[in-house]
């Protein structure tokens, strides 16, 4: 009788050791697969200037991870932009995919921004995501990286 409860408490603490087993590995892998599914947008300079009847933001930009976004929307200081345009490797691109390097351009009509003000704006994306930026102030459009 001795060894029949022996031998069942070893099929019992056996059973828990692989299901613990299970579980971390299951959790391992969906951490693993999810964070090969973000992607991200890098604002790596902005630049704010004064264009005709408003200001004009640059956000020079990165993309990383794996897939594509879309950006619907810029925002500064809380207005959103009437008109945007996103702009990769010298074409204008409806979507921005992973190791994409552009720049996207807002305008905001109305607004007036003097160099020595803090704004701060976000880039907005279909799938949800808000990436911010602080953009420099000045007179001037800024050149972007590869441009």
């Amino acid at each position: 009788m001795r060894g029949a409860v022996v031998s069942i408490q070893v099929a019992i603490l056996l059973a828990v050791i692989l299901a613990i087993a299970i579980a971390v590995a299951n959790y391992l892998y969906t951490t693993f697969y999810a964070s090969l599914q973000f992607t991200y947008i890098a604002v790596t300079q902005a630049y704010a200037y004064p264009r005709d009847g408003g200001t004009e933001v640059k956000l020079c930009f990165a993309v990383g991870g794996s897939g594509g976004l879309k950006i619907v929307g810029v925002e500064l200081n809380g207005h959103e932009a009437s008109e945007v345009k996103v702009v990769v490797r010298g074409r204008e691109a409806p979507e921005i995919k992973a190791g994409d390097v552009g720049y996207v351009k807002a305008f905001f009509p109305g607004i007036t921004l003097t160099p020595g003000q803090m704004a701060v704006g976000r880039v907005v994306t279909l799938q949800g995501f808000s990436f911010f930026f602080t953009p420099q102030i000045s007179n001037a459009e800024g050149g972007c990286p590869g441009e």
